[in-house]
């Protein structure tokens, strides 16, 4: 208010009111007690100067923390390409790597031979690779050129048939002749069974060794 003399009590009051608040809240003393006690800020400035009263400090805003950086995402290994030149350092799968050498035996098997250069020109992996892949499946192969040659086994020489023997002279005529026949007849049988025989060994012998070689 205008024309409006304040005691020294009075003074001291805003002024003590002013130098709290900004000890606590760092400041706005100033205006806050203009609004409390009805005074004017330039009022109050004075006072508090005069009063030696320390000047409010400016509260600085907190700086905001910085976020982290998300990490980097992890480059997929690459993928061998069919056909063609591969870079160096490409990555392989397990089922890449089981493609190649299921690759190599079925064509061995089929062939004979020849199943590791054929991988190398249709799956574009050097030949070395390849060898290290057979030799980590168990796949045994030549030392220079890991190729697996599956030898057919031999079949085993068909017996000779048994020479029929002669039937007896009988001088009884039919009875004789009739039991020559069936004599005949058990020997071709016989020898047919050998026959066989000896087929089915062999047949047993290709199984066993084309299921070893799996």
């Amino acid at each position: 208010m205008k024309g409006v003399r304040y005691t020294d009590a009075q003074k001291q009051e805003v002024i003590d009111f002013a130098t709290s608040y900004n000890a606590t809240n760092g400041r706005g003393g100033q205006s806050k007690a203009s609004e409390k006690f009805n005074i004017s800020q330039l009022s109050v400035a004075t006072w508090l100067k005069a009063a030696g009263a320390p000047a409010p400090k400016s509260v600085k805003a907190p700086k905001a923390p910085k976020a982290p950086k998300a990490p980097k995402a992890a480059k997929a290994p690459k993928a061998a390409k069919v056909g063609g030149k591969v870079k160096p350092g490409t990555r392989y799968t397990p089922e890449q790597k089981k493609a190649v050498t299921d690759f190599v035996v079925a064509y061995n098997i089929e062939n004979g031979r020849g199943g590791s250069s054929t991988a190398v020109k249709k799956f574009g992996v050097s030949p070395l690779t390849v060898i290290a892949w057979l030799k980590a499946a168990g796949v045994k192969g030549s030392s220079n050129k890991a190729k697996k040659i599956v030898k057919e086994p031999k079949a085993p020489k068909e017996p000779k048939a048994p020479k029929a023997a002669k039937a007896p002279k009988n001088v009884g005529g039919a009875e004789s002749s009739g039991s020559s026949a069936k004599l005949s007849s058990m020997l071709s049988l016989s020898g047919q069974i050998d026959k066989a025989e000896a087929e089915l060994a062999s047949l047993k012998a290709k199984f066993s060794s084309l299921k070893a070689s799996l």
